[in-house]
């Protein structure tokens, strides 16, 4: 197989001579060994001739990958080479993307370069070394330039990254032998310190003698040895430190401190950069700096007032390991030279305010030990940082310096708990007046927002509305919006194939196919047959409502489009006004248009009733019992009179339905189940005998149990849909993706963001599903999934649906299962307390706690968490309870963090 032609290629090799065209056979066959060969025999003139029969070549072949080709691309890269006279024009013929599936050997490219002057040769180096790291140029060649031209070596990245590697890579003496005979050893390790991610390749172990065969064992010896400088090394290695980067880098630097062992004096040269590392390095890096400067402030090398500077500076940090161990550090440089605590005490002070409480108590005991060397100016300063404490060390600290804590009282504030306000749903407005606003619309949705229900369904009613009056004009207005999508000549295929389309799209897609024309009437109509007969086996629940209802809006674009959707909601929760509905149904009368029967049944499902409470709700409302019934019966009565007096059976369907009333809520049991070879913990829905009377089709499959052994497939994908099919009964939803949010706690699923914080908001009562979707969600793997399950939780908490009793039970129960990590449930409730729900936290708390102390799996941290975080909210809040599993833990002997914690608890709530 030949490497392919053009007409361009074809005459050039007309016009070309002899030797040209033995380079050309050279590469046809192949060989690039020969193509170096013939390459060398040309003069300037027939180089040039032969690289624009080269250039065409390549040209010819772009794109063509083979591996019959792949020989025939290397002998093309060493005769291109060869063939160029610019050194900018030979660098890019080298590096070319093109020949990076084959590229050729460095030894043939040396070959056919080694006769260009040196000076030409040192710029094609360089120009090589300055390209990218991803360029991938083959570090051999460079060096090899290099060597042939006499420059000096290339700084850049990827000839440094390169060097690096080579001593690793196909090495059998040394590593101290191989950079011992390095002629730019000095220049290259001046870069090895500023060149990022270096430090990868550098933790490879060499072959040699212990003690000489990694990096930072060897250039420690060369810095003994006097091959390399010594105080530029220690600069070096400290600056690159404060440089900071990935973790292995900054590990292979800091070893590298390590094996060139720092004299004191060198410590103290630079005591300004080991402050600085202390207080922003990494944790391990800061670990080390700590543990220098304490040497130095131990034995008299460090200032009161430099370590106080420091001392501030590692207060202030998160990682309490650091934070104990400069509170060690203090008691025993306080030991030694009590006279410093006038000037090291203010500088403790700064733990005062630290996330953990015992990193507090610790720093308060500190104080406590030293405040005879106080004055009384310097005993109020302390006071006042004292404010800063958990209230209950606030007591113990004012009682120690003497001095009033805050304002009188156990609580130096009045609490108040802090909760985002109730959710306001706004207005639908009405579906665009022309073609091209409903274009937009659909524009929105196909751009990928799927899950804006507002949009979508002022898209399908534009949609309705457009095509009764002039589907040609709304024909025009979509074609451009569709013909940006890239997929959508195919929709039409995918449809008939297989009824899965719109799983992963919002669902106006059928809708505007059908516009278009671009779906047989036949396949409609099978499709509306199959789906409002509610026969799926592979889909039921609210998605099966969306689909029929789709299908039937595509249906009726084809046969008789109606003048409106009845189903429109009148607000963003997908609620409609029983009034809006009546209002709609006498004009369809007026008209004489045919009502369509998923569109009329969904209207239903969505009407609002209003309950005695005041609270709002819709067809799935729970209205709480009353001897008058619900509220609004006088309005809902004549709304139900005026739907009668239409004399059609669809009135008199409304009528009953208004005077049916809410339907209750099914009964629900929980149940453990393995899913992915996981316990988990699921719910069962039982029956809702409303709908199956009232409704036939998909809307009656609603009313079904769901059990966790029947999945109905429902798309998380498309939450705000399936919430407002029926608005105000979130259950049934939550109930059916339940297993997609034990996932999520279990397995480590991305969550689908927006879920439960639209299903904390959903109007209607939140049961055991809700509950347990929130549970999981605050087991979620990263912080930022755990802080929406914490927002849905103070929504519940806003709205007066959330149940603490039943969430904190829930957090018990799964914390139990062997895939949950339990310590993210206290970093999830922690977010939310950190809010001022202090109280709220406290309530599912005081649930929790016995259940967790009774467990002995429990790991010690995760429930030291929750303990801790217990103590911060009863002390914040004024909580006072009697829990017997928390008194029996407190009464036992020991000082570990669970045993300080459960005291601490034990004695803010009153024991």
């Amino acid at each position: 197989m030949r490497l392919l032609t053009s007409g361009a290629v074809d005459a050039a090799r007309a016009e070309a001579g002899p030797g040209v065209l033995d380079v050309y056979e050279a590469v046809q066959q192949g060989d690039a060994e020969r193509a170096a060969q013939c390459v060398g025999k040309l003069d300037l003139v027939q180089r040039r001739v032969c690289m624009d029969l080269l250039k065409k070549l390549r040209s010819a072949n772009r794109g063509v990958w083979t591996w019959d080709n792949r020989e025939r691309l290397r002998a093309l890269a060493v005769a291109g080479a060869g063939c160029q006279t610019g050194a900018a024009a030979a660098s890019a013929w080298i590096a070319a993307r093109d020949f990076t599936w084959a590229p050729a050997p460095d030894a043939l490219l040396l070959d056919v370069l080694a006769e260009r002057a040196p000076e030409w040769l040192a710029d094609v180096a360089h120009r090589l070394a300055e390209r990218p790291r991803s360029a991938d140029i083959s570090y051999e060649l460079m060096a090899g330039l290099v060597r042939l031209s006499g420059c000096a070596a290339p700084t850049t990245e990827a000839y440094v990254h390169g060097w690096v590697f080579s001593h690793f890579r196909g090495r059998r003496m040394s590593l101290i032998d191989g950079l011992r005979g390095d002629p730019d050893l000095t220049e290259l390790v001046a870069a090895f310190f500023v060149t990022p991610e270096v430090g990868s390749y550098a933790q490879f172990t060499f072959p040699g003698e212990p003690g000489e065969n990694t990096w930072p064992e060897a250039l420690a010896l060369l810095t003994r040895d006097g091959v390399l400088d010594r105080p530029t090394m220690v600069a070096s290695c400290l600056a690159r430190l404060l440089r900071g980067g990935r973790q292995m880098d900054e590990r292979m630097f800091l070893r590298l401190l390590g094996e060139l062992a720092l004299t004191r004096e060198e410590q103290l040269a630079h005591l300004a950069d080991w402050t600085a590392l202390a207080a922003d390095a990494s944790s391990p890096i800061a670990a080390h700096a700590q543990t220098v400067l304490g040497g130095l402030a131990l034995d008299g090398g460090l200032s009161d007032g430099r370590l106080a500077d420091v001392t501030r500076a590692v207060l202030f940090r998160t990682e309490k390991k650091l934070v104990r161990a400069q509170l060690v550090l203090l008691g025993k440089v306080l030991k030694s030279r009590p006279a410093a605590a006038g000037e090291l005490l203010p500088a403790v002070a700064e733990a005062f305010g630290h996330a953990d409480t015992d990193v507090q108590e610790r720093a308060l005991k500190l104080v406590g030990r030293h405040t005879d060397a106080l004055d009384r100016m310097q005993l109020a300063e302390l006071a006042t940082a004292a404010e800063l404490l958990t209230p209950g060390l606030r007591g113990g600290a004012a009682e120690m310096l003497g001095q009033p804590i805050g304002e009188e009282g156990e609580l130096p504030y009045a609490y108040e708990e802090f909760l985002p306000p109730a959710t306001e749903w706004t207005p639908v407005s009405p579906a665009g007046a022309t073609p091209a606003e409903v274009a937009e619309d659909v524009s929105v949705l196909l751009a990928g927002a799927p899950n804006d229900l507002v949009t979508f369904e002022r898209a399908l009613d534009g949609l309705m509305r457009q095509a009764a009056r002039d589907r040609a004009a709304l024909t025009d207005a979509l074609r451009p919006v569709v013909e940006a999508q890239r997929w959508w000549e195919h929709i039409g295929s995918w449809i008939e194939r297989q009824d899965s389309f719109h799983f992963l799209a919002s669902g106006i897609e059928i809708v505007v196919a059908a516009v278009l024309g671009q779906l047989r009437m036949e396949v409609l109509h099978r499709r509306v047959q199959h789906t409002s007969s509610g026969a799926s086996a592979t889909r039921g629940g609210p998605a099966a409502v969306r689909d029929a209802r789709c299908w039937e809006a595509a249906h009726r674009i084809h046969s008789d489009p109606s003048p409106f959707l009845l189903a429109t909601p009148t607000d963003s929760s997908g609620a409609l006004e029983a009034a809006v509905l009546v209002e709609r149904l006498e004009e369809y009368t007026r008209l004489g248009a045919r009502v369509g029967e998923m569109d009329f049944g969904q209207a239903l499902l969505r009407v609002r009733f209003e309950g005695p409470s005041g609270i709002d709700g819709a067809a799935g409302a729970v209205a709480p019992p009353g001897p008058e019934g619900p509220a609004g019966d006088a309005q809902l009565s004549v709304l139900a009179a005026r739907a009668d007096a239409l004399g059609t059976s669809h009135g008199t369907r409304l009528a009953q339905h208004l005077r049916g009333g809410s339907l209750p809520a099914p009964e629900s049991h929980r149940e453990h189940r393995e899913i992915y070879r996981a316990r988990t913990v699921l719910v069962d829905l039982g029956e809702l005998p409303g709908l199956q009377e009232r409704f036939g089709g998909p809307l009656a499959r609603l009313g079904r149990p769901v059990t966790p052994a029947e999945p109905d497939h429902s798309p998380v994908t498309h939450y705000r849909h399936l919430l407002a099919v029926l608005p105000a009964q979130p259950e049934l939803v939550a109930a059916r993706l339940l297993h997609f949010m034990s996932g999520v706690a279990c397995h480590n699923f991305a969550p689908q963001q927006g879920y439960l914080a639209a299903l904390a908001e959903a109007p209607g009562p939140a049961g055991q599903a809700v509950h347990l979707s929130v549970a999981y969600g605050l087991a979620a793997r990263r912080p930022q999934d755990r802080l929406e399950a914490v927002d849905a939780l103070l929504v519940l908490a806003a709205r007066g649906t959330l149940d603490p009793e039943r969430l904190g039970a829930d957090i018990a129960e799964l914390a139990e299962l062997t895939l949950i990590k339990p310590g993210r449930f206290a970093d999830g409730l922690r977010a939310g307390a950190g809010t001022g729900a202090y109280a709220t936290v406290w309530a599912i708390l005081r649930t929790t706690l016995p259940a967790l102390l009774a467990q002995e799996s429990l790991p010690a941290k995760a429930l030291g968490d929750f303990l801790e975080l217990g103590a911060d909210c009863a002390e914040r809040c004024a909580a006072r309870a009697g829990i017997p599993e928390l008194t029996e833990r407190a009464s036992r002997a020991g000082t570990s963090r669970v045993q300080n914690q459960a005291r601490r608890l034990h004695r803010a709530l009153g024991g």
